[in-house]
């Protein structure tokens, strides 16, 4: 691959010294590279990257920070046809696996389509009020369904397919992907999944019930939450979070449908260690 696009987090990369970096490796290879930053230098929030300014040519995607830089950039371009890449600047780097020392050795890799390519799931959210989807979203983690702003627990009734699996009382629910599953799924106490693998991972947190534990769903099955009504009447503070930015507030009576995406995310594995040497490196004693 020789085209590439830079996806940088000021945040992480301070005056984007770090993408100039890339770049310039890039082209001294004799590739073409374009920079983007994801942050708004004039709020400080994140910006969406439109898939339209990214150039027909590009190849890959290679973004620096975290974790989230590249999951907003999967999210941004689930439309493109693009291999990504992430670079860590930031903690755990599950996804952004790629040191600052390893730079040049990457892109050497890169260069020479010496990687193992990975597929990964996606899923597809909408919310659903009066029978009409008044938001939608596709994640490469998960989506969160939270009691938000309030302190008083939210009850949700799950169906899977069109039949009811049951009630829940919870701070809230975690639908996730394979991918996801070592984020905010493993902190609520949920399995850890291969990333390559196709599925979804439900969670509850904090359940008020014994025995209310994970389960796993087919990639082919269809979720259906139903949003029950709050404690206090006429106070609605929760919402809905798609991939940890993208926030929806939901009132009672919404339904939040979960599906298996059409779309993939393309992600280069230039790591040669094992996931299961990956989870011991990052998350073991």
């Amino acid at each position: 691959m020789k085209n590439y696009a830079i996806i940088s987090n000021r945040y992480k990369d301070e005056k984007g010294q770090l993408a100039k970096q890339v770049s310039d490796e890039i082209v001294k290879k004799g590739g073409k590279c374009y920079l983007f930053n994801n942050v708004d230098d004039a709020t400080g929030e994140y910006r969406i990257i439109n898939h339209n300014d990214i150039p027909k040519e590009v190849e890959c995607v290679i973004t620096i920070g975290g974790d989230g830089t590249l999951l907003h950039a999967a999210k941004d371009l689930k439309s493109k046809d693009v291999v990504f890449v992430g670079v860590n600047k930031g903690t755990l780097g599950f996804l952004a696996e790629v040191n600052q020392n390893q730079i040049e050795e990457a892109i050497d890799r890169l260069f020479e389509d010496d990687f193992q390519m990975e597929s990964r799931m996606m899923l597809e959210g909408e919310v659903i009020r009066d029978g009409k989807t008044v938001y939608s979203g596709n994640v490469l983690n998960e989506i969160v369904i939270h009691r938000g702003g309030d302190f008083a627990v939210i009850n949700l009734e799950v169906f899977v397919n069109n039949q009811l699996l049951g009630n829940y009382t919870a701070d809230g629910m975690i639908l996730a992907t394979p991918t996801g599953s070592t984020a905010y799924n493993l902190s609520a106490g949920g399995p850890v999944a291969r990333p390559d693998s196709k599925m979804i991972i439900m969670t509850p947190i904090c359940p008020h019930t014994i025995g209310n534990m994970s389960i796993i769903f087919s990639q082919k099955d269809v979720l259906e939450i139903y949003v029950g009504p709050p404690k206090h009447l006429k106070i609605e503070r929760r919402n809905v979070c798609f991939d940890g930015d993208s926030i929806f507030d939901i009132i009672s009576g919404d339904v939040i449908r979960v599906r298996k995406a059409k779309e993939e995310t393309k992600i280069a594995k230039l790591d040669d260690s094992s996931f299961l040497q990956a989870i011991k490196d990052k998350i073991g004693d």
